[in-house]
């Protein structure tokens, strides 16, 4: 994956921010920020940068940008960042939504899957 690859996922982070995967790595975003915030101009300004004010979200992803065309070790961070938030931040036309809902009687277990990769047992 590249910088401008990974640059979309801060976007996506942004707009996934209500899910739990999302404010996970929206919160990880934001905490790499920080540290390196440390070394050099405070890219978040005083106070957290609000995953749904779209100017700020852009900002954020201009200055992400910038430390990752300066800083070789924020890219690769950035680059890390990406690598373990991506499936969970991008939509592929294969995902599966499950659901057990309206009157379902349910007797026994219920495995609510995509991808299985070996065996899955019951009991």
């Amino acid at each position: 994956m590249d910088i401008d690859a990974a640059l979309t996922l801060v976007s996506a982070a942004a707009g996934s921010a209500a899910t739990a995967a999302g404010q996970h790595a929206w919160d990880s975003l934001l905490s790499l920020v920080r540290r390196v915030a440390g070394r050099g101009p405070d890219p978040l300004e005083e106070a957290p940068v609000d995953p749904a004010d779209e100017t700020r979200v852009r900002v954020l992803t201009g200055r992400i940008a910038e430390l990752a065309q300066t800083d070789e070790a924020f890219a690769e961070a950035f680059l890390g960042w990406a690598a373990d938030h991506r499936h969970a931040l991008t939509a592929t036309a294969g995902d599966t939504q499950n659901s057990v809902s309206g009157g379902a009687v349910v007797h026994g277990s219920v495995a609510q899957l995509r991808d299985v990769h070996g065996n899955v047992t019951f009991g």
